[in-house]
């Protein structure tokens, strides 16, 4: 029984130390997910790895290429698959765009690069803070999952604040035409988010955690007091 639980214990303590850089160990792991409980969430951060990851990409030897090439073939199928069959919609849209992007990583394709997906172009009554989370530049592998993690939850949260933001402005017209005014209260927490998301985008791009998921976690309490206003 001692031999056994002491084999049971090097094997997860060897899968738990998966070798390479943060994109790699994670692919590893996610590849033993079935595809149809595949989660958006751990899809979008294994996005900014790689985006993280291309910035360590020059110099390396032939046989890791190689190594990079296979995982980085086995990840575009498995995601493919996952963009078919997983039960969450936003894994399914997710998955296939980092299958694309897999099929171009530097890291296992010397010479290519990864799409390069510029935001749009503000319109008209869009809110006035950023709707994407910023280039975030070299990130160290260490604090690679940090910064992945708040730049999803950048780029989860600013969706929810811009709807909120624009139920408000539409609400706002409408009681100007009336010759009313929102309320103090949410007029208030209205403007702060522009303030908010500019310094959760300037601590992202300073690589200071702590400061940029303080600014978001203000985000999203002044996002769901505009809310109880204006609705969602």
């Amino acid at each position: 029984m001692k031999l056994a639980a002491l084999a049971l214990a090097a094997a997860l303590c060897a899968q738990a130390q998966i070798p390479g850089p943060r994109w790699y160990r994670s692919a590893t792991r996610m590849l033993g997910v079935p595809s149809a409980n595949a989660d958006a969430h751990e899809i979008q951060r294994m996005e900014r790895y790689l985006i993280y990851g291309a910035s360590y990409c020059s110099g390396l030897g032939a046989a890791q290429y190689a190594a990079n090439m296979a995982m980085a073939r086995d990840m575009s199928s498995y995601l493919s698959t996952v963009g078919t069959s997983a039960s969450d919609p936003q894994a399914r849209v997710a998955a296939l765009r980092v299958a694309a992007a897999f099929n171009s990583f530097p890291c296992a394709y010397p010479g290519k690069h990864l799409p390069v997906i510029a935001p749009p172009p503000p319109k008209p009554g869009d809110p006035p803070f950023a709707l994407v989370s910023p280039d975030l530049g070299k990130v160290p592998d260490a604090e690679q999952e940090s910064a992945a993690d708040l730049a999803v939850r950048y780029d989860t949260d600013v969706v929810r604040s811009a709807a909120a933001w624009k139920n408000a402005e539409t609400l706002r017209l409408s009681l100007v035409q009336r010759g009313m005014t929102l309320n103090a209260q949410t007029s208030a927490a209205v403007l702060r988010l522009k303030p908010l998301y500019d310094d959760a985008a300037a601590a992202l791009k300073a690589h200071n955690w702590d400061e940029a998921l303080s600014n978001l976690q203000a985000a999203e309490a002044t996002t769901q007091k505009v809310e109880a206003t204006v609705g969602h």
